[in-house]
């Protein structure tokens, strides 16, 4: 798991939840534990980003039910500031089922590790038009963060005074914890939603195979501990929740949250691209994933609803002719059965040039009314394309593409071809 802005928001929810459970235990010793706390957060990201070298991060996040860990997602993610570099290995538990990732990062490149084979892809970086681009960006700088920090300082409220801290040899330990008669009925209300709408909604239910929590949802417990070093960085966190849900049948549940983090060797983490030497690999780059093998003809079936049936009218067939280094070149067109043909029939060839795009392999064309226009083409699955006409993008503050939308020829249009093989 990458320690992002995610990760920031899972933990600021975390953090209130610990806020409220743990207001009955205003037992404060050094002033505001609310605001301690999470100025000990600022402080670390801020040292983290600015004023480190290099660091190592340890995350654990699992979720049980009656006991039992349905999900559990562990990561190692060391970071090079410096050399702006990050290498992140973990596990994922889902459903009794154990999966191995990797992922290293650079200015340069990206390198995941296929575990099923052991090869690797390779990604060639594209030199970015915003040279302020960071490996590890401070999370408390992102507006969707400043703005959930404003919501819960609103939400705290005069609660804010109840985190305990004790301190001891130069280091701070904030800790907390509550059981289900002690909690507000607020706590109880967000986090109800919480649990039935973010973190199990019904489809993550029903694709973990866990009982879905319908109704009744109360918080039975929930504790929590951070460390704090003499240099004012959180090294190490653990936080828990227990809440009861019962399912569509009316039984009882228990459904626990655990994360816990620990920043560790800080100025003393060496970040180093894996030895690729023999081994298998696959180089694509940046914004540009075609390489030979998707030369060839794809097509989906024209198809619309007649007197409540679907019928065949045509095809439309996308040919690409030549992939390159640096292009793409193709052609798109629609064949009709007889009887059923268009005013118009579409036909235009289409290029596309890498270095676009940062994210996306823009197609160039010119429709038949003689407008120049751009498309998108992806990968979908092993062999097939999705391709969209007439795409409009979007940019952001440093005029870097980072969105597009776009209108098909008709509401019938299928974005989907599937490669014809011979």
């Amino acid at each position: 798991m990458n320690f992002n802005k995610r990760s920031a928001i899972f933990a600021v929810f975390i953090l209130g939840v610990l806020v409220f459970a743990t207001s009955a235990f205003a037992d404060i010793m050094l002033g505001s534990g609310y605001h301690s706390l999470k100025d000990s957060a600022k402080t670390t990201m801020e040292r983290l980003t600015n004023e480190v070298d290099n660091f190592n991060v340890d995350v654990i996040i699992s979720l049980k039910v009656d006991g039992e860990t349905f999900i559990e997602s562990t990561d190692n993610t060391k970071f090079d500031i410096a050399n702006q570099a990050q290498e992140t290995s973990g596990t994922n538990l889902e459903k009794g089922e154990i999966r191995d990732r990797y992922m290293y990062i650079d200015e340069n490149q990206y390198i995941y590790k296929n575990f099923e084979d052991g090869s690797y892809n390779v990604i060639k970086k594209q030199k970015s038009d915003n040279s302020d681009r960071k490996i590890f960006e401070n999370p408390f700088e992102e507006e969707q963060v400043m703005d959930a920090e404003k919501i819960m300082d609103a939400f705290v409220g005069s609660l804010e005074d109840i985190i305990q801290i004790e301190e001891s040899g130069g280091k701070k330990m904030y800790m907390g914890n509550i059981s289900n008669t002690e909690i507000p009925p607020l706590v109880n209300a967000v986090s109800s939603f919480a649990l039935k709408y973010s973190i199990i909604s019904e489809y993550t239910a029903k694709r973990l195979e866990v009982p879905y929590p319908k109704s009744n949802i109360y918080v039975i417990e929930a504790s929590g501990k951070a460390i704090e070093n003499e240099e004012g960085i959180i090294e190490s966190g653990i936080f828990t929740a227990s809440m009861s849900a019962e399912d569509n049948s009316g039984t009882e549940h228990i459904y626990t949250v655990e994360f816990s983090i620990d920043i560790k060797d800080i100025n003393n983490t060496v970040v180093t691209a894996p030895n690729l030497a023999g081994q298998k690999v696959t180089y694509t780059k940046e914004g540009f994933e075609f390489d030979t093998k998707y030369i060839g003809k794809y097509k989906n079936d024209i198809v619309k609803e007649v007197d409540n049936s679907f019928v065949k009218q045509g095809e439309r067939i996308i040919e690409i002719t030549s992939v390159d280094d640096d292009s793409i070149k193709g052609r798109y067109y629609e064949t009709y059965n007889e009887g059923y043909e268009p005013d118009t029939v579409r036909n235009f060839e289409f290029t596309s040039k890498y270095g676009e795009s940062r994210h996306y392999t823009v197609l160039n064309y010119t429709d038949s009314n003689g407008e120049k226009k751009n498309g998108i083409i992806h990968r979908e699955g092993l062999q097939n394309i999705n391709v969209s006409f007439d795409v409009e993008f979007s940019e952001d503050d440093n005029g870097n593409v980072d969105g597009y939308s776009y209108s098909t020829y008709d509401d019938d249009f299928d974005s989907r071809f599937i490669k014809i093989l011979e």
